[in-house]
């Protein structure tokens, strides 16, 4: 089978009958490390955050200019990488139809 017969075949909307289940043995210790991985990176932005807080006002008060810029892009890339770390388990279940959450 050729790559262009894949595609038509996927195109043609052909369902192989082979569906997600969750009810491995092991799913619910992928899960644990998962979530645990997932609540570790959620913390360290936090720190993240905070340190970049901590940079800006230090610079703010210093009056510092360099040190302002330092603080406020750490704290502004920290939130955006919390969203998109809090949300990687809403878009993946949006984008498959899978869902993650019981």
């Amino acid at each position: 089978m050729n790559a262009l017969t894949s595609l038509s075949v996927i195109a043609s909307g052909y369902d192989p009958g082979v569906t997600p289940n969750f009810n491995a043995p092991w799913m619910p210790t992928l899960q644990n490390i998962g979530g645990m991985v997932l609540a570790t990176a959620l913390v360290l932005f936090v720190i993240a955050v905070v340190a970049g807080l901590v940079v800006w006002l230090f610079g703010k008060l210093s009056g510092g200019g360099r040190a302002q810029d330092t603080g406020l892009s750490i704290l502004l890339w920290g939130v955006v990488a919390a969203v998109a770390v809090g949300s990687i388990g809403g878009i993946i279940s949006w984008a498959t139809g899978v869902p993650l959450f019981a």
